[in-house]
This record gives C-alpha cells, sequence and structure tokens, in this order.
C-alpha cells in the first residue's frame, strides 16, 4: 500500500468519524445540553492528543500571537462547535451537518476580506452553486423548532470559517498539533462555566448517566475528536489539503445515512436536490483550486534555471 492510498483511508475513516458525531451527538444531547458535551469532548480529546504526543513536540506560543490562539479557541472550538451541537437539539442530524458541510466554500467568502485574497469567477460560481444548495433546502424547512436549528447551523458554519482563516494566519509559524491543542484548550476553560450553569438551570444530575450515553460520550471523545483529528493530520503529511478537502462531503452523506437508519429521519426530494447543488459546489471550489496550484507550480518548474 503507498503513501496516497494510506491517506485515503485515513480520510475516508476521518470524515466517516466527524459525519457520525452528528448521530451520536443528538443522541447525547437528549440527555445532557450541548455546551456541557463541548466540555466533556475537548476534555476527552485534549488529554488523549496531549499524552499521545510526546510533550516537546507541542511548540511555546508567542505573546503577541496570543490573541489569535485565543480567538481560533473561542470563535472556532467554542461558539463555532457549541452553536454546532446546539443546532442538532432541534434539527435532524442530517440537515446539520449538511449545511455545515459548506465550510469550505463560506471560507472563500471569510478570506476575502481577512486575506485580502481575490474573489475570482471561480470562488463566486462556487458559492452561488452552494449557497443555492442551500436555499433550497432551508425554503422546504416546516416549523420554528427545526428553523432555529438551521439558523444555528448556519452560525457555527460562519464562526467556525473565521476561525479557519484565523488558523490560516498561524499555520505558517505553528504546527496543527499545537493550533489544535490550544483550540480546544480555550473551548474547554470557556464551555466550563457555561456547563456549570446549563447543568443547574436543567437540574440535571448522575441520574442521567447511562452505560449507553457513557458509550457515546467517549466514542465522540476518543474516535470523533481524538482519533479523527489524529489521522487527519497524518494524511495532510502525506498529501496535499485541496486533496484531503476532496472527502469533505463523505461526511454529510454518513450523517445522512446514519440518521436514516438509526434516528427514523426523512429525506426529502428537497433535502436530496439541495445536497447534490451543496456537494458539486464544494467539489468545483476545491478542483478549480487543484487546477490552479496545478498550474502555478509547473510555471515555477518551467521558469527554473
Amino acid at each position: 500500500m503507498n503513501q496516497k492510498q494510506k491517506a485515503y483511508i485515513y480520510l475516508l475513516i476521518t470524515t466517516s468519524a466527524w459525519g457520525s458525531l452528528y448521530v451520536a451527538g443528538k443522541f447525547v444531547v437528549e440527555s445532557i445540553p450541548a455546551f456541557t458535551l463541548l466540555f466533556i469532548r475537548y476534555a476527552i480529546g485534549a488529554a488523549i492528543l496531549y499524552f499521545v504526543y510526546k510533550r516537546g513536540e507541542v511548540q511555546k506560543i508567542e505573546k503577541k500571537d496570543l490573541k489569535y490562539f485565543f480567538a481560533i479557541g473561542a470563535i472556532g472550538y467554542f461558539s463555532g462547535i457549541g452553536l454546532q451541537l446546539a443546532a442538532i437539539q432541534y434539527c435532524d442530524a442530517s440537515l446539520a451537518s449538511l449545511i455545515n458541510s459548506t465550510n469550505p466554500v463560506v471560507i472563500i467568502l471569510v478570506a476575502i476580506p481577512v486575506l485580502k485574497e481575490r474573489a475570482t469567477l471561480h470562488k463566486v460560481i462556487a458559492v452561488a452553486i452552494t449557497m443555492a444548495g442551500a436555499g433550497i433546502i432551508i425554503g422546504n424547512i416546516e416549523g420554528k423548532s427545526a428553523m432555529f436549528g438551521v439558523i444555528l447551523s448556519l452560525g457555527a458554519v460562519i464562526t467556525w470559517s473565521i476561525a479557519s482563516v484565523l488558523v490560516r494566519l498561524v499555520s505558517k509559524k505553528y504546527d496543527s498539533l499545537t493550533i489544535t491543542l490550544y483550540g480546544m484548550s480555550t473551548a474547554v476553560v470557556l464551555a466550563f462555566p457555561v456547563s456549570t450553569y446549563e447543568l443547574i438551570k436543567n437540574h440535571i444530575g448522575w441520574s442521567v448517566v447511562t452505560p449507553s450515553l457513557i458509550a457515546a460520550i467517549l466514542y465522540i471523545g476518543i474516535v470523533c475528536t481524538s482519533l479523527a483529528l489524529f489521522l487527519w493530520n497524518k494524511a495532510l503529511s502525506l498529501v496535499d489539503a485541496a486533496t484531503c478537502s476532496l472527502f469533505y462531503p463523505v461526511q454529510p452523506m454518513v450523517s445522512t445515512l446514519l440518521g436514516v437508519l438509526f434516528l427514523g429521519e426523512i429525506i426529502t426530494v428537497n433535502f436530496i436536490i439541495g445536497g447534490i447543488f451543496i456537494i458539486a459546489g464544494i467539489l468545483y471550489s476545491i478542483l478549480t483550486d487543484m487546477d490552479k496550484s496545478s498550474k502555478i507550480g509547473q510555471r515555477n518548474a518551467e521558469q527554473e534555471p
């Protein structure tokens, strides 16, 4: 098995795990609130990643860069993932997953003003296709509860996209393990008081804890967080980021399948059509970016003496 084949297996496991997170998360948030799950998930994930890797591999952060790491943790890991988990309390796991899969395209919109990237025709087309798909799905949603879940999912997409752009800035100086650990640690600190408030307000005690709940939480913390991030980073070390991004559509496909099988969710025609548009927009964005990078690399190679 060559390096690319290994990377593809890592990516399939990773994106499938992220897809299953929505279904496992929907089961958990029926017993404990979203930010409590967020706190437990990242406490488990950060601890495992910290002790699996050698402590010396975690870089020290320069003082001037602390603000970026706090923003990544607060906006992305805390707000973005918190909203994502809160969304599945109100709408189907498959719907929340599909909306959140638009992240690669929404990042384009955020990167234009923040990183001063150009709004090329390819980017405009990708955004238009993806947003059209989201519009088809959202326009067919009935009920205030489901619509509120969609709004929370959109908030999760926007906040995570902002954090992703900030990650691009700091990744020039720091490795992905360091960024991930600091992001998770920030989220754990911010989520602790919110989790405490949730538990007190909802009068949640140890009576809600069952073997199946513990199993689901451990699955989310170990498989969907620690293992998935580890394999994602391994894949990034073997193939380029654009190739890794091609596997994003696997996430909503897995969550939709599991949602139907285990949660009895119903898939509408609008959901299928909108999903096709969203996945097409994501793939168009990634493939055109890969083509552009390939041409730049070829041009640079031709200019070498």
